[in-house]
């Protein structure tokens, strides 16, 4: 027995799920590897876990956490966690312990959903599991129709957590109306539907996974997941994603840099591919000109937005290949708003307005669970509104175009003053990969408490034969003689990223400096 066909417009995220049960009850709902389930097997292997939930007192108004790697099973417990009337957790299986501890402290976890490899990782760190009900995901399926959902649109569908200045991680609360308030949007906007495969590449706690995820379900689509060994050896991607027949993909934009330099693309790659979305990082002007060479027959868009406001603010489809004109990150989608903070304290919509990027709408977040000092510093009550109307100061910095669109310039808190000056270091990346030799670059900071220690660094790998000098004098003809990096260093070897695949800053800092 599967759930009703919905007869109203979904309020809760599985609604979408429950909708495409009632309509394709035996198609293959989502599938990892070797393992797939139909809509209505994964309804019923998701009833089981809710019911369990249940069971151990969860319920309204919890968070749950699921302790996995991708997998057929962790849909599977996302699901779930949703109808027991929870909000889903989804934890790096290979985090650090304190991470993973300081994330069950500040969502107050009671319960735990994991699978084989989460039960093995708890047996290697036992105090993950201290005063925590574990919850097997291999529970018996249960065919029978659980009592709808008590929760609302208003409550929070799922917390993420990203990476904190200070260290710890930031839970960001998503409610469900601002997963409904995007999804629906994408689905009419890249024309999903219940014929398509739509890949999933990013990690579930990773919200470009969102995307993948509900448009697939809300379209009664088929979900792919890319098991996580094809990320060991990306240029396998290639195949796989022929293989499997994906229409729709959505990936950060350097899987897009590193499979064009694996040598694997031919204009045959990707016959079924018809979208192809990215965002996350800038994407490489001279890149997406060679994939829109070879895929002509593909629609390709930059989109653009913080964890915060649900995925994605903006978007930009790219109509013509950029040659070496940097991609804008477009306008705001439906139902959101874009203002410019000026250095005049101004919230400003003008062309040529230069500041921090400021999002309002329906699919701004709640803020960070359990840390009120900083929800309060980066969600800001609108000064011009009289009524509760919240802004979330993104720290990016961006220039509204001529045409409207915005450009994105960097991070606030990669501008930077050094020498004197005021330097934004993604101009320098930006320059950096206008230069014929470059194919990647990534430009960081040393801090320090004079001029002596400070240095601007660079990491660059090159598409032809040429020393850190010959790349330096190139640059010179670009940029003024402050802004040129102290050290370049040029390697062959894949750039330090986050595991959500971002560029590992850090990681890039040590590497350049020898730290």
């Amino acid at each position: 027995m599967v759930t009703q066909a919905l007869t109203h417009k979904p309020f809760l995220i599985q609604h979408y799920f429950e909708r495409a049960v009632a309509g394709h009850p035996d198609k293959v709902a989502v599938t990892c590897g070797q393992e797939s389930l139909t809509y209505a097997e994964l309804d019923a292997r998701s009833n089981a876990i809710a019911r369990a939930l249940l069971a151990a007192g969860a319920g309204k108004g919890k968070f749950v956490p699921f302790l996995m790697p991708k997998s057929v099973d962790s849909i599977c417990a996302m699901l779930g966690i949703l109808k027991a009337g929870c909000g889903y957790v989804p934890l790096d299986v290979d985090s650090p312990e304190q991470r993973l501890v300081s994330i069950l402290r500040t969502t107050n976890a009671r319960c735990l959903v994991v699978n084989t490899a989460g039960c093995e990782r708890l047996v290697q760190t036992p105090s993950l599991g201290d005063g925590i009900v574990v919850i097997d995901c291999a529970v018996e399926a249960d065919t029978a129709p659980l009592a709808p959902s008590e929760r609302i649109s208003v409550d929070v569908a799922y917390v993420l957590f990203t990476s904190g200045s200070t260290g710890a991680p930031k839970g960001v609360m998503i409610p469900h109306q601002a997963i409904i308030d995007y999804i629906d949007w994408c689905v009419v906007q890249y024309s999903v539907t219940d014929k398509d495969n739509v890949a999933n590449h990013a990690p579930l706690y990773f919200d470009n996974s969102t995307f993948d995820i509900y448009t697939a379900f809300a379209a009664g689509a088929t979900l792919h997941l890319v098991p996580p060994s094809l990320n060991a050896v990306l240029p396998r991607l290639v195949t796989w994603l022929s293989e499997k027949q994906i229409s729709v993909f959505f990936c950060v934009p350097s899987v897009l840099t590193l499979l064009l330099r694996s040598r694997r693309l031919q204009r045959n790659s990707f016959p079924a591919l018809r979208e192809l979305v990215f965002a996350g990082e800038v994407v490489q002007a001279d890149v997406l000109t060679e994939w829109m060479r070879l895929f002509p027959h593909v629609r390709f868009t930059n989109m653009y937005g913080p964890t915060e406001i649900t995925v994605d603010c903006t978007y930009h489809v790219v109509q013509s290949p950029p040659g070496n004109e940097p991609v804008p990150i477009g306008r705001a989608r439906p139902n959101m708003e874009l203002y410019v903070y000026t250095e005049t304290e101004e919230l400003s919509q003008a062309i040529g307005a230069t500041g921090e990027l400021w999002v309002r709408g329906l699919s701004v977040g709640y803020g960070y669970l359990g840390d009120a000092a900083k929800t309060s510093a980066a969600f800001v009550q609108h000064p011009d509104s009289p009524f509760p109307d919240r802004l979330y100061r993104t720290g990016d910095v961006v220039r509204i175009r001529e045409d409207g669109a915005l450009m994105f310039l960097g991070r606030a808190d990669q501008q930077i003053k050094y020498l004197g000056h005021r330097i934004e270091l993604g101009e320098i990346e930006a320059q950096l990969q206008a230069l014929e030799q470059v194919t990647e670059a990534v430009v960081v900071f040393r801090h320090g408490d004079d001029a002596g220690t400070q240095a601007i660094g660079a990491l660059v790998s090159t598409a032809m034969p040429c020393t850190s000098a010959q790349i330096l004098d190139a640059l010179k003809a670009r940029v003024p003689t402050y802004m040129l990096p102290r050290r370049l260093l040029c390697t062959e070897e894949p750039f330090p990223r986050t595991a959500n695949g971002k560029y590992d800053r850090k990681a890039v800092l040590a590497l350049v400096f020898g730290e």
